[in-house]
């Protein structure tokens, strides 16, 4: 019974966290469409994925990619021998 429960819970949340993201998840067909009509012509990329990637998203990359690196090198700083 003790295991149970702690399944239960993760379940329960694993169902909120997949209803949450069904509810918020429709792209805009405006901005689709947008970037179908406009990415290329306006980015210069002969790619589309590039052309949203690097030309539309890239502070938003280079944001990921820091943290990444951060989170990286802090535990990369947790494990180094002293």
């Amino acid at each position: 019974m003790k295991r149970i429960f702690p399944l239960l819970v993760l379940l329960a949340l694993a169902m909120l966290l997949i209803w949450g993201v069904e509810l918020s998840s429709p792209v805009p067909r405006v901005i689709t469409r947008y970037y179908i009509d406009y990415g290329r012509e306006e980015t210069g990329v002969i790619n589309l994925v590039s052309a949203i990637y690097l030309g539309y998203r890239a502070f938003d990359t280079f944001g990921e990619t820091l943290v990444l690196l951060l989170a990286v090198s802090g535990v990369a700083m947790l494990f180094k021998k002293t």
